[in-house]
């Protein structure tokens, strides 16, 4: 029973959990997907970024096998491993030919249900992707604001932030910790870390 109490603490805390696992790692994201204060650690982040690659591998793989793997490519970027579209795919019909859609590229398709169960999970984890790497920063000390260099300087950005997340964390990213369940960890603790 300890076993289950120490993975559900690792899960829950809100700070940066060390020696993490793929499965305390995988059971943060979900479960902290919404939480943009508090930190991740380097290990958290990286396993999920290794197990996002290996599930986006996977899905290419299968939707090759179904004939549509040209639909779609592997992109990595600070915000995670995905499988990204190359085509535009149109999901809803809107009369006379008139279809908005999502992707990119040349080609306007319908998805088939592969098509429309990768973009099902890609859509799905827009949201703990993000959160996962604002709270990385958060653990660097960094405000989730240094985003902003991945929409408006592109690829200038994306070494910048993937350099800040590779790196180790900083004690003032503790100030970060603050929000929903600050008021569950001891004022001792909470203390120690702040000055840290």
């Amino acid at each position: 029973m300890g076993d289950r109490d120490d993975f559900g603490a690792r899960v829950l805390d809100q700070g940066p959990v060390d020696a993490v696992g793929p499965l305390v790692a995988w059971a943060r994201f979900w479960t902290q997907g919404w939480r943009f204060h508090g930190r991740a650690s380097r290990a958290e982040f990286w396993w999920v970024i290794v197990l996002e690659a290996a599930l986006a591998g996977l899905a290419l793989w299968i939707v090759g096998v179904h004939g549509t793997g040209g639909r779609w490519e592997f992109y990595l970027d600070p915000f995670g491993a995905v499988a990204s579209p190359k085509v535009s795919f149109y999901l809803l019909d809107r009369g006379a030919g008139s279809w908005w859609g999502w992707g990119t590229g040349g080609r306007d398709v319908r998805p088939d249900p592969w098509d429309a169960l990768v973009l099902a999970v890609v859509i799905g984890t827009i949201l703990p992707r993000w959160s996962l790497l604002v709270r990385r920063l958060h653990d660097r000390d960094h405000s989730g604001a240094w985003i902003l260099l991945l929409v408006f300087t592109g690829p200038i950005g994306w070494f910048v932030v993937m350099a800040m997340v590779a790196r180790g964390p900083r004690p003032g990213g503790a100030r970060f910790d603050r929000g929903m369940f600050a008021g569950r960890r001891p004022p001792t603790e909470f203390g120690r870390h702040m000055s840290a």
